[in-house]
């Protein structure tokens, strides 16, 4: 590449949006947000496994679906500085930074480069939730944003390659091999790394035909394409082939974990309130999907913000009442950009398709940037399908925007239509006053969307007091359990792997779910030490969780425990 191109301005300017992104998400991991919880302390466990302990774990802890590759990065920062959570997320703050070069180089090629530098400002940012999900080392949303964007840009690179070859007739078996079961390898790792990634896989790989359509004829170059495939693949193959399913682990198919439904146990003051149980049904899952985990997962919810418990089952006052309105409308504006933005790039395409190309040469090339565009937006579109087609959509639709993490990748896809209309306009309609108006609207959504992933950023500030004072309380417990000799502890799912992360495995745990039964181990062997220790272990809980409450009836009931009480929780002694 020559000098030129790199001092190129829009390439210096990305440099410093992508330098200043990590510096703000580098910020956030210094002042400790978000808080550690036992998701994260599960893949530092597995970090400190692979660091220390010459382990080589082929999934994540207790979920056969996920790939340990955030674990396998932590633990060479281990190395370099140590085990700490700080360490533990520079695996995930890599990723992303590789992302925002991914999808920088991306929107550039089928798109333009100022729109390229525009949308790194807007996903450099990011409301809350997005941030938690890419700042949160417990796989998933990095691998997402980091394999997809990767995946997209190799397609294109051999597509265009494959283009220019096919207009000078130059064609290699050899290269069209390499190339595509370098390809079938990538999408393999991407599979393994989250299923996620699937819809796009799935547009990328008929992106990937308009190019080699002739080559894919050929069996050999098929077999080159699976065999890489199978190879990306393989650390999941071989673990399914090898490890039986676990019903107390967490699996996509078949049986897995899941926890019984209890009583709820009545407290001295006020019985819990459990609310109304949704049943899943397609109109709720739809509903779900569009008023609360799509606004949450692109910013809406940034702008007019409610909690977890007031989006979702709808209430009736009147604030939640109109930001669930405000959700439902940046809803359809998405869904009517992403319509407009599909239907013009399918109808170029078509329309490219019936051009001679030896009597326009460039019309390839701009077919192979129709079809660019709609591998994103059908990959986009494929996401949120079918994640309107899954019943936590309607049960829990909040913590389930995570599966929609992947439509970051569209945000430049979804804006083209506007930004062509506020920014490339045709001269002939300069001076007219309905196309004035409609170049005006055409900013003020793109800048409405700006100024959503940033002041979602600058609310987290706010909370960086009430998140530090949480992980002070986190460490008090840690310190106060290993003053009283509490090494071998049963207590609950959200505190269990993240107080054994914590403590660099002194304390170890075992999960008992809200029956007091035992619950999701992601890490076996600590229960079997939890149950093999010498004297009998504390119990560790929440105050006013549903297993402090049963412990305290059983006091009731004449059973013998001491119970004491330290920062927010209750501590039993057998």
């Amino acid at each position: 590449m020559k000098i030129s191109k790199l001092c190129d301005k829009y390439h210096i300017a990305a440099c410093i949006v992508i330098l200043l992104s990590s510096l703000l998400r580098f910020y956030l991991i210094l002042l400790g947000w978000p808080s550690l919880d036992s998701d994260e302390g599960t893949m530092g466990l597995m970090a400190l496994h692979i660091a220390y302990r010459g382990a080589h774990p082929l999934v994540f802890y207790g979920q056969d679906y996920l790939a340990p590759i955030d674990a396998y990065l932590a633990a060479c920062f281990f190395h370099l500085w140590g085990p700490s959570v700080l360490t533990l997320r520079l695996s995930v703050l890599l990723l992303f930074c590789f992302f925002l070069i991914q999808i920088y180089l991306l929107t550039s090629l089928i798109y333009n480069k100022p729109l390229a530098l525009a949308t790194l400002l807007i996903v450099g940012a990011g409301p809350g939730e997005v941030l938690f999900r890419e700042l949160e080392a417990a796989g998933g949303a990095p691998d997402v944003l980091f394999f997809c964007s990767l995946l997209l840009l190799v397609s294109c690179w051999l597509v265009f390659g494959r283009q220019r070859h096919s207009v000078n007739q130059k064609s290699s078996k050899l290269r069209d091999g390499i190339a595509l079961s370098l390809w079938g390898f990538l999408a393999g790792v991407s599979i393994w790394s989250d299923p996620l990634v699937l819809p796009f896989v799935g547009t990328a790989f008929l992106f990937l035909l308009q190019g080699y359509h002739q080559q894919l004829k050929s069996p050999l170059l098929c077999l080159l394409l699976v065999a890489g495939l199978l190879l990306g693949l393989s650390p999941e193959i071989a673990y399914k082939l090898t490890v039986p399913p676990s019903p107390s682990a967490l699996s996509l198919l078949g049986p897995g974990y899941r926890e019984p439904a209890y009583p709820p146990i009545a407290s001295g003051s006020k019985p819990p309130s459990e609310g109304v149980a949704l049943q899943a049904s397609l109109p709720l899952q739809v509903a779900g999907a569009l008023l609360v985990s799509l606004p949450l997962a692109t910013g809406g919810n940034a702008l007019c913000t409610l909690g977890p418990s007031r989006a979702w089952p709808l209430r009736a006052d009147p604030q939640a009442q109109f930001c669930t309105v405000f959700h439902g409308i940046w809803s359809l504006g998405y869904l009517l950009l992403w319509g407009l933005a599909t239907g013009q790039a399918l109808f170029s395409w078509w329309r490219l398709r019936q051009v001679d190309v030896k009597s326009r040469p460039g019309a390839l090339r701009s077919r192979c940037v129709e079809g660019a565009r709609l591998m994103i937006l059908g990959g986009a579109g494929g996401t949120l399908f079918l994640f309107c087609l899954f019943p936590q959509a309607a049960l829990t639709p909040w913590p389930s925007s995570r599966y929609l993490v992947g439509l970051s990748i569209s945000i430049p896809a979804l804006l083209f239509p506007l930004w062509r209309l506020a920014f490339l306009p045709s001269k002939r309609l300069l001076c007219k006053p309905l196309f004035q108006a409609a170049r005006l609207g055409a900013m003020l959504i793109i800048l409405t969307v700006a100024v959503a992933w940033w002041w979602g950023s600058g609310q987290l500030l706010a909370q960086a007091p009430d998140v530090q004072k949480l992980n002070n309380e986190q460490q008090a417990l840690m310190n106060f359990l290993l003053r009283r000799g509490a090494t071998r502890i049963y207590t609950d799912y959200w505190t269990c792997d993240r107080i054994a992360f914590q403590s660099t495995e002194r304390i170890i745990c075992s999960v008992l779910d809200a029956g007091l039964q035992p619950g999701l181990n992601r890490y076996p062997p600590y229960s079997r030490l939890v149950e093999a220790a010498q004297s009998p272990p504390d119990y560790v809980f929440p105050i006013g969780s549903p297993q402090d409450l049963r412990l305290q009836k059983l006091i009731t009931l004449g059973y013998h425990y001491r119970r004491l009480t330290y920062t927010n929780y209750a501590i039993y002694e057998p």
